[in-house]
This record gives structure tokens, sequence and C-alpha cells, in this order.
């Protein structure tokens, strides 16, 4: 007699519980409708029989449509497969900023730039591993392991791979695809950073390596006379950077916040202020996501850099593309800040010397957003052969002016100019130096 059809939600009857030996549970599943396809195979499992029939009952309340019935994967899926549905899920989800997907997928994928820093040929990504050909069914926390185990320690890779097979597995389970999560058992994999490059000839004490570092000031007069040196060097080096400098340590700035401000907008002549509202923000997004970063966003054509023709590639393909953010990393970030006298002169030039038209303080020579990689690149040219080699770079000017603010009007100074919320721990933590004081209650008995 054929299988009276379920309607989508609708559960059939319970299988008998039957008990897994490797598991050391009792197993039990039933069939729920779909609204489109076959029914799916809830599964649930317990220490008893009685808790894994519980266990069943609270699955099929909670139970949503299969995402394999939706389109997002077959019925027999591989770990690949589920973990691009959880990928697509992510890039969907509009509380996640569109940018934050990147690291996740080039860590699935290939990058799409084959020319990016990270496109090595024996990078280890989800797409062409043996555990993403794996089917998903059949994956045990063994696999998960030796997966993890490929990758390089000193790197924060094996944690964002088992962020990834986390999340990719837990959507499984919600659809009905499997009982149980097998990266929920694995433990450790946290990742670790890789060994920060510090001072030559620096001691490093082991137990705090990632004190804040910023230039002292007989480095920062050291970098001030390379930098010198270097346009001195060949006159017809672009000397943009200069300004860029300048005013990134002025506002102690995010590198990518000082290519971002507008001449009109966020500079106030007349009473000498800047006011940091944006950020460019370099990533790599699928078509469909540039398109709604433009229409969310409101960019005009001056603030995003992409690839001429991208209109008319599909929807899901990635390219690499800069635009400018209209607001900053966090809300505190977005702050206004009295300017000195020299970076107001500084300001006053750019604007005489301003074509019509001209939106950006510092744009490209095509009147559109500069990215501020382009600026790193001129920081290590610079900093080359010299003691300041391998561990500055423009972020560290941020730590600098933020030690030098502190220096003369205190801790709660520098977190102002930072824009940090107030006792935040990032801006010791991070930014600036600890100053030790002289603890002294002698007199107290």
């Amino acid at each position: 007699m054929p299988r009276r059809p379920l309607a989508p939600g609708e559960a059939g009857d319970p299988s008998e519980p039957k008990w897994n030996e490797d598991r050391q549970v009792f197993q039990i599943y039933c069939l729920i409708g779909e609204p489109i396809g076959k029914p799916s195979r809830v599964w649930a499992s317990g220490e008893t029989k009685r808790k894994a029939k519980d266990a069943l009952k609270r699955r099929i309340a909670e139970w949503k449509p299969r995402l394999g019935s939706l389109g997002a994967y077959g019925d027999d899926p591989t770990v690949l497969e589920i973990v691009l549905a959880w990928l697509k899920k992510y890039e969907n989800d509009p509380s996640v900023r569109p940018q934050n997907a990147r690291m996740y997928r080039r860590e699935i994928e290939t990058v799409a730039n084959p020319n990016h820093a990270s496109a090595k040929k024996d990078k280890i990504v989800l797409a062409t591993s043996d555990l993403g050909k794996m089917k998903a069914k059949v994956t045990r926390p063994l696999h998960i392991r030796l997966h993890l185990e490929q990758l390089n320690r000193f790197t924060t890779k094996q944690a964002l791979h088992k962020t990834i097979l986390n999340q990719a597995f837990l959507l499984y389970v919600e659809d009905g695809g499997r009982d149980d999560n097998p990266v929920a058992s694995i433990k450790g994999y946290r990742g670790e950073k890789a060994p920060k490059r510090r001072r030559k000839n620096q001691p490093v004490n082991p137990y705090f390596p990632d004190l804040p570092e910023p230039l002292d000031l007989g480095e920062m007069d050291l970098y001030l006379k390379l930098e010198n040196a270097h346009f001195a060097a060949h006159p017809a080096r672009d000397r943009r950077y200069l300004d860029y400098r300048q005013l990134t340590y002025e506002i102690a700035g995010r590198p990518g916040e000082a290519v971002a401000l507008r001449m009109d907008e966020d500079i106030d002549f007349d009473a000498g202020t800047i006011t940091i509202a944006g950020t460019i923000v370099d990533t790599e997004l699928r078509i469909w996501q540039i398109r709604k970063v433009i229409d969310d966003y409101q960019l005009e054509p001056y603030e995003i850099l992409v690839k001429d023709g991208w209109e008319k590639l599909p929807a899901d393909h990635v390219l690499c593309v800069q635009f400018r953010q209209p607001f900053t990393k966090t809300h505190l970030s977005m702050r206004t800040i009295k300017a000195s006298t020299d970076t107001m002169a500084m300001l006053r030039r750019r604007k005489l010397k301003a074509l019509p038209g001209q939106r950006l303080v510092l744009p490209s020579r095509t009147q559109k957003i500069l990215p501020a990689d382009q600026m790193s690149l001129v920081w290590r040219a610079i900093v080359k052969g010299s003691p300041l080699e391998g561990w500055t770079s423009p972020k560290t000017l941020r730590s600098t002016r933020a030690t030098r603010v502190a220096e003369k009007y205190g801790r709660p100074a520098a977190r102002l100019i930072l824009g940090h919320e107030e006792n935040s721990p990032v801006t010791r933590g991070h930014y600036v130096a600890e100053e030790r004081e002289v603890v002294n209650f002698a007199d107290a008995r």
C-alpha cells in the first residue's frame, strides 16, 4: 500500500530506537514533509530510548524546510556542498557586512585574483581537499581532525576551517541530514597568530609578545629622515604619500580612513576640524553583492573601483573590489578632531589645487578612491633596509600618535582620538604603550 503523502512540516511514524555501538547512544528517525520534493528524514539520539524519543519530538517542533529541497544542495551532498550552502546563507545575512565573507570564502574556494598574495598553488582550501569531496552523511570527527592537522599550526587557518565546518554541519543537522555534528567533539585547533616581527636586537618577553609597539621619538625622527631621503632621491615620485602620512598621523587613523576623507563634507576649514566619517574597504564580493552595496550605501561612481564590464558577469561571479564605506569600523570611530595648523595648511593647499568636481582629499589620478594598500607599498619602500623594516606599517602611525597624546594628556585622551569606547582594553592592549607608575603608599600604616 503506497505511503500517504506528508504535508510540509507533518511528521510520519517514528522508527524504533536502535543502539549505535560506536556513538554509545540510541538513534531514532522519522520522515517529515517538505514543501518541494521528497520528505526529509529527521534524526535524533539520546542516552536512553526515552531521551531519544523526546529529542525527536523537539527536532520535529523545530522543523524548518530542508535546504536540499529548496535547491541549496542535493539529497546526498558532499561536505563542500553543505559548506557552500552555509556560505550562501552567511552572504545573505543582512546583519553581516558584505566584506566579512571574504576571509571564509578564501578558505573555501580559490581567490578571485590569481595574482593575489593568498593565491598560492599549494594552499589548502575546502573546494579541493579530500574532506570537501567526502559525503557529509558519513563524515566523522576523525576526518575533520585529519583535515585540520594538514593546516599550518602557526596561523588562524585551523580556526577558520573549524568555524566553517562547524557552522555548515550545524546547518546540515538542522536540515535533518544527520543527527550529530562531527565538529562538535573536536577540541582545540583555535589557531595561533604568526610570530610578531619586532625591533631588531630587542629582547622579547615570551609571556607578553603582543604589547603595542609605537615608534619612540628617535624612531619617528629616523622615519622622517628616511622619508625625506626617499623622495629627494627621485623627485618624480608621487608626493601624495607625504600628505597621506601627515593626515593619517594627525587623525590617528586606520589606513583606509585618511583616503576616505571628502574635501567639503569632512573638512571644516573655518573651525579647523576633520571629521572621520568613512573608510575604504578592499575586499572580494559577488556581482549581486556589488549591486547591493552600491544601492545600500548610495555610492557615487568615484566611490567604487571594480573591473570594467562587471555588470554583464553572472550574479555569483566573485570580483575584487574597493569602495568607500560611508561609516567607520565602529560607531565611536566616527569622530571629529581638531587639526594642527600645519595639517590645515596642507588641506587648504590641496583645496586650492583640486580639480573641478573633485570630492576626495586624496583621490587617485582618475579622481576615484585611492586604495590604502598603495600607500603601504610606499611605506615598505621607505623603511627597507632600516631598523624599521618588518615590524612597522602605516598602522604604526596610529599607535604612535595615540601614545604621544597619552603622554601629554593621559590615556582617556588617547581613547578619544582613536575612537575607542570608554575604558576600552583595546586602547591599552594594542595601541598605547603602558606607562609604569610608582606605587607609593609607604605612609599608610
